[in-house]
């Protein structure tokens, strides 16, 4: 995927004001960089990962103030409250995402956005897709969270020919 299409799959779940930000399992940075873009100047994102070293060669074009920290999105996170947190091709990788989800919005305001993309799968693909989150579980997953229903955002077709990805936008009860 390009910068422009993760702006564009993401854009209308992120308000363009002074916000702090967390994307979680950051992975090379595509969608850090994509927050950066629509977040006003000055805002903060914490990119998050398991395996943070990637982000550190990643183009940050420095226009907000990212800090890029080592986390799992089991366990505690070095995070503050914060305005936002983005969970792009993340989630499928949690054998149980309703203790994830519930861990991570512990970080965020009431009223905050939960942004999720994710591909469109019923069928997992080991290794890849271990445990789909099709937009339908999305719905069920975000009602037990204490999450408001979310809104598709957005759909890209998926360069690895499984149908599409999607963007979920949702906020914290």
């Amino acid at each position: 995927m390009q910068l422009n299409q993760a702006i564009n799959l993401i854009s209308r779940g992120v308000p363009q004001e002074l916000a702090i930000w967390a994307d979680i399992g950051a992975g090379t940075g595509l969608f850090t960089l994509a927050l950066e873009q629509l977040l006003e100047k000055g805002s903060t994102i914490f990119a998050i990962d398991k395996s943070p070293h990637a982000l550190y060669r990643s183009p940050l074009s420095r226009k907000q103030n990212v800090v890029i920290e080592e986390g799992d999105f089991h366990k505690t996170l070095p995070l503050p409250e914060v305005d936002g947190i983005l969970m792009a091709n993340t989630l499928h990788y949690a054998k149980e995402p309703l203790s994830v989800l519930k861990n991570l919005l512990q970080y965020l305001k009431k009223n905050g956005t939960f942004l999720l993309v994710e591909y469109e799968l019923e069928k997992p693909i080991p290794t890849w897709v271990p445990y789909p989150i099709p937009f339908h579980s999305f719905s069920l997953l975000a009602s037990e969270a204490g999450l408001a229903p979310p809104q598709e955002l957005n759909r890209t077709p998926s360069a690895y020919g499984h149908q599409y990805i999607y963007a979920a936008s949702s906020t914290k009860l």
